[in-house]
């Protein structure tokens, strides 16, 4: 019974450790690189698109 309540008990230290303790926002680790991402992939998909289109037009021209 002792080794049941000791799990127990440890059990709920934690539970309760896990729980809201301030209400700060998380950091925002690595914003730059994010952004800087993000408009890299907008940028790529734009590219990735002229592309086709210039690769449509090429074969157009070509028949």
């Amino acid at each position: 019974m002792g080794y049941r309540t000791a799990v127990l008990v440890s059990a709920l230290f934690l539970l309760a450790a896990c729980g809201k303790s301030d209400e700060q926002p998380a950091p925002k680790l690595f914003q730059d690189q994010r952004e800087a991402l993000d408009k890299a992939k907008a940028v790529d998909a734009a590219a990735k698109k002229l592309e086709e289109e210039q690769r449509k037009a090429i074969e157009q021209q070509s028949q």
